[in-house]
């Protein structure tokens, strides 16, 4: 008896650890089917995340560990997506701006690796086409040689260094590199590199300087011979009166002088400065008609036969005051002064599209091929002897040049030594462009 009853006991014994056995096996066995469902979630949101689908979330009702593991994920891609906007956007801002600068931007770590350059910089450092350049060295990327080696020369030190470099016979930049230092140390992290085509400046610049000294030597002269004048007259008490009267005349001439050339200064700085000027509608040939009795005069003293011929005599033109009137009295006068005795000069207008074009052709001594580019610069002289004889400033075409181009036309010159020349004169009549002019 005492033995079945032992025999019972462990038998329910048995069972009973089975039972639970059978229970927490269930139950792991449950936690398990949840615990890899949880790890699928999270590994398909993470997935999703690296593919950059930053609106994917981990789901489902999660308690517990699991639960606050979830949401912390979940905040946790909230933060990831709310920074990564923020970066893009502030680095969209950086690029417009860099590609809104008008010099070439391009900044580089120490290594000469590059991290932002805008699209001007690319085409002045002639970037190579076929490379993107953001993580490419200056070296690989960089195709002109004297901006590279200006970059590499200059980007060891701490301070900013400024190099101006004639990259070709007609093209100057000016390369200013700026050390990046970290936060407030010396410790340097990289270059800013500002590109910047300084030609038509430095152009300008050195025809200040030209400008300048031409002027002084224009005004010394006269000023000069005046003084030497005055002092004879005034140091000498027995002058006879042919002598004195000589010597007042080459006065009277060199004062005439300086006052033309004052003249022609204080104008040209006027069309330059373009002082607001009242805008006339003029009669083309009317005006011709005005500046041919005046020169006409000066031809028939030479024997220069002066002919013209216009195609269209009904022409009118928007205009600054005087300005028509002036380029034509200038340049046809040019032709005569320039045309030997018994010469010629021809004078022809017509019409194409919106312009009307005005040609004054002499035979006379003509330009020379490599002074042709240069005869509208200020003071500038073919024959700087016969100019002067001929009672020139030096500003005469540079003067018409700036007047035909204050009324939006165009100017340009043919010539041949010794054949002759042919001034192209461009001016537009019709109302939009007369609108422009206005």
């Amino acid at each position: 008896m005492k033995r079945m009853q032992e025999a019972q006991f462990w038998n329910g014994l048995y069972i009973f650890i089975i039972l639970i056995l059978s229970i927490v096996t269930i139950l792991l066995i449950k936690y398990t089917l949840n615990l890899r469902t949880y790890l699928k979630e999270f590994m398909k949101v993470s997935k999703d995340i690296s593919n950059k689908q930053f609106d994917s979330r981990v789901r489902g009702q999660m308690s517990g560990e699991m639960g606050q593991f979830a949401k912390n994920f979940n905040s946790m891609i909230d933060t990831i997506n709310f920074t990564i906007k923020d970066i893009t956007y502030k680095n969209t801002q950086l690029k417009s701006i860099m590609q809104s600068v008008s010099h070439g931007i391009l900044a580089i770590d120490t290594k000469g690796k590059i991290l932002l350059i805008n699209d001007l910089a690319k085409t002045m450092v002639e970037g190579d086409k076929n490379l993107i350049p953001e993580g490419k060295t200056i070296r690989q990327f960089i195709k002109n040689k004297v901006v590279l080696e200006s970059i590499i020369y200059n980007m060891s030190g701490e301070n900013s260094t400024i190099v101006q470099k004639n990259i070709t016979k007609d093209v100057i930049y000016k390369i200013k590199i700026d050390p990046v230092h970290f936060e407030d140390t010396d410790a340097v992290i990289g270059f800013i590199i500002n590109i910047e085509n300084v030609t038509e400046y430095v152009k300008l610049e050195n025809m200040r300087k030209e400008f300048v000294a031409n002027v002084s030597h224009e005004l010394k002269t006269p000023i000069t011979s005046i003084k030497g004048f005055v002092e004879t007259l005034k140091m000498t008490d027995n002058l006879d009166n042919d002598t004195k009267n000589r010597f007042l005349t080459i006065i009277e001439n060199e004062a005439t002088r300086l006052t033309r050339l004052v003249d022609d200064i204080l104008l040209l700085s006027t069309i330059e400065n373009k002082t607001k000027k009242k805008v006339d509608k003029v009669d083309l040939f009317e005006i011709f008609e005005e500046v041919h009795e005046v020169v006409n005069y000066i031809a028939k003293k030479k024997n220069i036969k002066l002919k013209y011929q216009f195609e269209n005599e009904d022409i009118d033109l928007w205009e600054y005051s005087g300005y028509v009137r002036q380029i034509l009295l200038n340049i046809i006068s040019n032709a005569i002064k320039y045309t030997g005795e018994n010469g010629k000069v021809n004078i022809t207008q017509y019409v194409k599209g919106g312009n009307v074009f005005i040609e004054v052709q002499d035979n006379g001594i003509g330009i020379p091929e490599e002074d042709i580019n240069r005869i509208f610069e200020r003071f500038y002289r073919v024959d700087k002897a016969r100019s002067r004889s001929v009672g020139g400033t030096g500003l005469g075409l540079a003067i018409t040049k700036h007047m035909v181009k204050a009324l939006n036309g165009n100017i340009r010159v043919e010539s041949e030594l010794g054949v002759g020349s042919k001034f192209i004169i461009e001016l537009p009549f019709n109302t939009e462009l007369a609108k422009k002019v206005s």
